[in-house]
């Protein structure tokens, strides 16, 4: 991991209030990102206000460059998303553990993405991934949830990925776009056809629990990448810590550090 300055490339609007930041990066960055990757953010606006970076799931990446997603939330991601071309970002990462790699490339069986809502960021690495390195993506799938219309980021641009295989369908809570109703029913109704299928999914948590218990009814193996709030980002602080089953410990469950440990984990081992 490293921590440096960099400059905003270009700051792009993709709703009222959800942006896309292209930041400068070293060569050895890009080569360390991977798909569920993280970086933990900062502007230099203020030296105590807000204190702590915020953590961004790395949405793509090329040589010297990389994109994350930011929807306003706080006075952190408010700072972030107004910068404009030039403006200085503080950055550490790429952190984490990222979705596993012989799972990506295994086209043994087929492979479910599910996204909800800003949980598009770190699945959409992977197809993105595969678009720029032009890998074949035949027998994936992309679950696709958000609230309305207007809050399906990047729906477009992985448009293109159909072109390598890659199946899309998208659900929103009004019925704005696609069906009417909850990205995990997409999920439950394929793996009922498919139970051999593969499951990477990142979203809130009331999703996340809910593939997982799609998982458990079906049988089917899967990953999903939690978005428990960060304050440093490399396992000092103690504030992403999640509960985990643990064959090691004497209760069954021990704490897990999402920021070093994670943010991906086996489903079956998450304890909601």
């Amino acid at each position: 991991m490293y921590l440096f300055n960099t400059e905003i490339v270009c700051n792009q609007k993709l709703s009222p209030n959800i942006f896309r930041l292209r930041l400068k990066a070293t060569k050895d960055f890009c080569r360390e990102a991977a798909p569920g990757k993280f970086v933990m953010l900062g502007t230099d606006d203020s030296l105590f206000d807000p204190l702590l970076r915020r953590p961004f799931g790395i949405c793509r990446w090329g040589e010297d460059w990389f994109e994350v997603v930011i929807k306003i939330v706080g006075k952190g991601s408010c700072q972030l998303s107004r910068l404009e071309s030039g403006g200085a970002v503080a950055i550490h990462g790429p952190l984490g553990n990222g979705y596993p790699k012989d799972q990506l490339e295994s086209v043994q069986k087929p492979l479910f993405l599910v996204a909800g809502g800003m949980g598009i960021a770190s699945i959409a690495s992977h197809i993105f991934s595969a678009l720029d390195s032009k890998q074949s993506l035949a027998g994936t799938f992309l679950f696709y949830g958000a609230a309305s219309y207007s809050e399906l980021i990047l729906r477009n641009e992985l448009t293109a990925a159909t072109a390598i295989g890659l199946h899309i369908h998208t659900i929103t809570d009004d019925g704005s776009c696609g069906r009417q109703g909850l990205v995990t029913q997409l999920l439950a109704t394929e793996l009922q056809n498919q139970p051999q299928g593969r499951v990477f999914a990142c979203g809130p948590e009331p999703m996340l629990k809910s593939v997982q218990n799609v998982l458990q009814k079906v049988g089917s193996e899967g990953y999903i990448s939690l978005e428990n709030r960060m304050a440093c980002g490399f396992g000092v602080c103690l504030g992403c810590v999640q509960t985990v089953l643990s064959e090691d410990s004497k209760s069954g469950v021990e704490t897990a550090k999402v920021c070093t440990q994670g943010p991906v984990f086996p489903a079956q081992e998450v304890v909601f």
